[in-house]
């Protein structure tokens, strides 16, 4: 792997249909993107906000799976809920506050092995690379569940 790798997407907008289209450089990613009906958009497809907080979870829990398999923790298919929130900005519009993630963990491995659960989770945060971008403008909070 050289030492820069690009990712690149094309996004158009229509004004009239309040819709667009989101294409990755190969076409594995194609799909419509809208506004949030929260936001006064038209809803029915994928919104910047959910992709952002789509962004940081992908990355997070594919993150923390190679960091399970390295420290043989056995959660056999990671799974968390991310949650993004979205606030009034007092400059005008809108900004996301913070985002918070909740990787779910059996309540069982977590009791037997908390210290090597939370190692998983601390190696996750530093080196996904979406929440290092993310992190620099919004607060990530990273909080096992017990399942």
């Amino acid at each position: 792997m050289s030492d820069v790798t690009t990712f690149s997407v094309s996004a158009s907008w229509d004004p009239a249909a309040k819709e667009g289209e989101l294409a990755n450089a190969d076409g594995a990613l194609r799909l419509r993107h809208v506004g949030a009906v929260s936001l006064e958009g038209k809803g029915g497809g994928a919104n910047p906000e959910d992709l952002l907080t789509s962004a940081v979870a992908a990355c997070f829990v594919q993150t923390w799976a190679i960091f399970l398999g390295k420290l043989k923790v056995p959660i056999e298919k990671p799974h968390l809920d991310a949650t993004a929130f979205l606030e009034k900005d007092p400059a005008g519009g809108f900004h996301i506050t913070r985002v918070e993630l909740a990787p779910r963990v059996p309540a069982a491995l977590l009791a037997e092995r908390k210290a090597d659960v939370d190692k998983t989770l601390a190696l996750a945060e530093k080196y996904c690379i979406v929440s290092k971008v993310v992190r620099g403008s919004v607060p990530i909070s990273v909080k096992a569940v017990r399942v």
